[in-house]
């Protein structure tokens, strides 16, 4: 091989070599960037709400909102457990960010959307699952409640008071004091319902 044929082909190899690196820079960049995922937290109640995501791989994030703001994350992707707070009530599940979502937090105790909920979002209200509920104490009595069941509340109320609340939906053991004594029952919570509680 004479020498300007020798300068020749190195200099292919080595211009080669420089292209190579060009393009696969920018895919090791894209291929970083996919590690990470689009997260939009939109907190449109008017309390404030969070979430704390702990991660298989140790990484922990805590998002916090005021009422009627709106942030947005570029969390690592995967599966995260979940511990989402708002309305004065805790959900604690799976979040699956290995895709990108919005997270919509609805004014308590309804939902961020219908039936047609548009793709890539979560409600906040349909994990919450509130349901408004209106408690009246008819003991004749001053009453303290102590709800247990999908979540734990304690209410008091004065003697024929009533009140409405947002609470979870399901079934809950309750016990009463206020009737000289104490007593326990349960009652299914659901939308709407009116429970009047009576001494035995």
């Amino acid at each position: 091989m004479t020498r300007s044929r020798f300068v020749k082909v190195t200099s292919f190899l080595i211009l080669a070599a420089v292209m190579l690196g060009a393009f696969a820079a920018p895919a090791q960049v894209a291929q970083a960037k996919s590690a990470l995922v689009d997260f939009t937290f939109v907190n449109q109640s008017n309390r404030i709400a969070s979430l704390r995501l702990y991660g298989e791989d140790g990484t922990f994030y805590y998002f916090w909102l005021r009422p009627g703001e709106s942030k947005y994350y570029t969390p690592v992707r995967q599966v995260y457990q979940m511990s989402f707070y708002s309305c004065g009530t805790y959900v604690n599940e799976p979040l699956d960010l290995t895709k990108k979502y919005t997270f919509v937090v609805p004014p308590c105790g309804t939902h961020a959307y219908g039936k047609n909920q548009p793709p890539k979002t979560l409600d906040g209200g349909k994990i919450l699952k509130l349901v408004a509920v209106t408690l009246v104490n008819d003991t004749g009595n001053y009453m303290k409640l102590i709800l247990t069941g999908p979540a734990t509340y304690v209410f008091t109320f004065g003697s024929g008071e009533s009140k409405d609340y947002t609470i979870r939906y399901g079934e809950y053991t309750y016990t009463l004091y206020g009737c000289h004594g104490s007593f326990t029952d349960t009652f299914l919570a659901r939308a709407h319902l009116v429970k009047e509680f009576k001494c035995p």
